[in-house]
């Protein structure tokens, strides 16, 4: 007796489907790697200075594979008796948000690809740094802000833009940024997070041109240490800020509380305040503190701001810091 598709039961050639999809999708698997290992993702890194171009084989990071298999089994099988039950990632999923690559885009320009891709690897890099105490390799991270920085959408002008630059910014990731407090060394959950304020959200709460970095939650629970001074964009380099006095140091609740602030310290040179932090007599004399704004976004809520000390208290210059506007 010779079986044809159409003398087998319903059910029984719903299961060879379904076997056959299966096979599919485990020969697919096995071909790009089980562990997700094998793939890899070509950047491209535009040196904008020198009109050059070259490549860089970043390795696709495992979960990223892992999810992609999921979603495509999920996919050929949604609704199926083996597989239905997977309609997404088995993990949680992150509150930093990527953009979406689309390469098939015509009216999307090359540059605008590599921005994406770039912005996309940096996030993934710094999620761990967000999420837990897991140390985050700080050369990778490094690496991928010089490959984004090239594409700055404020086109090295981001001091002067007091709109792109106005409201509360929390840190997502730094480099140096512990000789600021060595609260920032604490191990989470004790580790408060650290925030920035710019403009208008700045002068609400420490006063017209001012700028104010802010310490709460961890240790330090609903009250919140402020740190302010004064700022102006430099008159020579439009992706520069310059700090300037007096500085205080006050410690209230958080943005926006309406608490008051209790004013512990007010210096009113660079000198005075680098002596209060038992600064060396070289630090006291170094020139005042200029924050170069590197890559600033312009799309409001989300954006994300990469800035670098690079004069000043010799302590902190070279301290690098990645910021998204809340």
């Amino acid at each position: 007796m010779i079986l044809t598709a159409n003398s087998i039961p319903s059910d029984g050639r719903r299961a060879m489907i379904h076997l056959k999809l299966i096979f599919l999708i485990m020969a697919t698997t096995i071909g790009n790697g089980v562990l997700c290992l094998s793939p890899t993702i070509i950047n491209a890194i535009v040196n904008v200075e020198k009109g050059e171009s070259k490549t860089r084989t970043n390795t696709m990071s495992r979960r990223s594979c892992l999810t992609t298999r999921a979603k495509a089994a999920a996919g050929l099988l949604g609704g199926g008796v083996i597989f239905g039950f997977m309609r997404g990632p088995a993990f949680a999923t992150d509150t930093l948000d990527t953009v979406k690559t689309d390469t098939t885009n015509p009216s999307k320009s090359k540059s605008e690809s590599l921005l994406e891709t770039n912005r996309n690897i940096l996030l993934q890099l710094i999620r761990p740094a967000k999420k837990s105490s897991i140390n985050v390799n700080e050369a990778e991270v490094l690496s991928a802000i010089e490959n984004l920085v090239p594409f700055d959408p404020s086109v090295h002008k981001g001091a002067t833009m007091k709109e792109d630059l106005d409201g509360e910014w929390e840190l997502l990731w730094s480099a140096k940024a512990e000789a600021f407090s060595p609260l920032l060394k604490l191990p989470k959950p004790f580790k408060p997070d650290s925030f920035q304020y710019l403009g208008n959200a700045a002068a609400a709460e420490v006063g017209i041109d001012r700028v104010a970095q802010g310490l709460t939650g961890g240790i330090l629970g609903q009250s919140q240490l402020w740190l302010s001074s004064g700022v102006r964009a430099s008159s020579e380099d439009e992706s520069m800020l310059e700090i300037l006095p007096p500085f205080r140091f006050e410690v209230g609740g958080r943005y926006q509380s309406g608490k008051a602030k209790k004013r512990l310290v007010e210096a009113g040179s660079d000198a005075e305040f680098r002596k209060l932090n038992s600064r060396t007599a070289e630090a006291q004399a170094a020139p005042k503190n200029s924050y170069r704004q590197l890559y600033l976004e312009r799309q409001g809520k989300g954006s994300l701001r990469i800035s670098t000390i690079t004069d000043g208290d010799p302590v902190i210059v070279g301290a690098i810091f990645v910021h998204r506007k809340l």
